[in-house]
C-alpha cells in the first residue's frame, strides 16, 4: 500500500519523470526508471492472475458436477419462459381491453376547424 501512495505522491514534480526517460532504450537509468519497471512487472502478474468471475467459476467446476450446471441454466431458461408467458397474458390482456373499449357506441368525435 504504501508503494501505491509513493507512486502517486503530489512532492514528485513532473520535469523530474520526463527527464529520467532520457536513458538508453530498455535499461533503467534512474530511480524513477527502476520504480516504473517494478510497477510494470507488478501490474503484469496482477493481470496474469484470474479475475473475480473466472475464480468463481472454477470454484464451482471444483464443486459440481457439468451435469448439474447443465440442469441449473435449463432452469434458468424455464423461469425467464415463464415469465415471458405471464407477460404474453397480460400484453393480450390489455389488447382485449382496448378492442372492447373502442366499440363503445358511447363516443362522439367532435371536428375542430
Amino acid at each position: 500500500m504504501t508503494e501505491y501512495r509513493a507512486a502517486r505522491s503530489p512532492r514528485r514534480s513532473r520535469s523530474s519523470s520526463t527527464t529520467s526517460a532520457m536513458g538508453s532504450p530498455g535499461m533503467p537509468s534512474s530511480g524513477g526508471d527502476v520504480r516504473m519497471a517494478e510497477l510494470e512487472a507488478r501490474l503484469d502478474r496482477l493481470e496474469g492472475d484470474p479475475g473475480m468471475r473466472e475464480r468463481g467459476q472454477m470454484l464451482v467446476r471444483k464443486v459440481m458436477p457439468a451435469e448439474a450446471g447443465r440442469h441449473f441454466r435449463n432452469a434458468a431458461r424455464e423461469q425467464l419462459l415463464g415469465v415471458r408467458a405471464i407477460i404474453d397474458f397480460w400484453i393480450a390482456r390489455v389488447d382485449d381491453l382496448d378492442t372492447k373499449a373502442g366499440n363503445d357506441g358511447d363516443r362522439t368525435t367532435i371536428e375542430v376547424e
